[in-house]
């Protein structure tokens, strides 16, 4: 029997029951972040936020903190490092982004792990650095991400018109080289 829980997202959850058993597993509605659409990926990084990322596709660990907290620094686990593995293969992130992220060797990607890895002990609250972690996260996938406009009319137009002039004197200088080495034949 299949019971559908809910949405969140792209994603939907699935019950599978077996007698008293049951398995939940997750798959995607839609397919846009797994090709590359730049339109779909510009709109994920203007939508982007802390609370759209969902915790689970990350690993959360707390470690102690340097700098200033008195005894707390020796005592709490606050500092928070975020990691995110599997990068390449993230369905979480638009095939775009990606390959952005990877291609212009973002600090916090590391290649050989194939791993994001985010830090923050700014604050001495560990729900605080969490959501620094997150928020740099998303920072560096705004800067890092370029998505070029679409071209107006007018500039498809001006283009045109530039493609036009420029193949006019073209045509124009190559017909000139051709009448002077027909000159130069008639003469000898």
């Amino acid at each position: 029997m299949i019971y559908t829980v809910g949405a969140a997202s792209a994603y939907t959850i699935t019950r599978y029951i077996f007698g008293r058993s049951a398995i939940i597993r997750e798959f995607q509605i839609s397919s846009s972040l797994l090709y590359s659409d730049t339109n779909v990926a510009k709109e994920w990084v203007d939508k982007l936020t802390v609370e759209a990322l969902p915790t689970r596709f990350f690993s959360i660990r707390y470690d102690r903190a340097s700098g200033p907290g008195g005894q707390n620094v020796n005592k709490v686990n606050t500092k928070c490092t975020l990691t995110l593995p599997n990068f390449s293969k993230c369905s979480l992130f638009p095939l775009d982004v990606r390959e952005q992220m990877i291609d212009k060797k973002v600090r916090i990607y590391s290649h050989v792990n194939d791993t994001i890895v985010l830090q923050s002990d700014e604050t001495r609250s560990r729900e605080n650095n969490r959501l620094l972690c997150f928020k740099k996260l998303i920072s560096f996938i705004r800067e890092t991400c370029y998505f070029p406009n679409d071209p107006t009319i007018d500039d498809v137009r001006k283009w045109d018109n530039i493609r036009k002039k420029s193949k006019e004197s073209r045509l124009k200088e190559k017909k000139f080289n051709g009448e002077k080495k027909k000159n130069r034949k008639l003469l000898y």
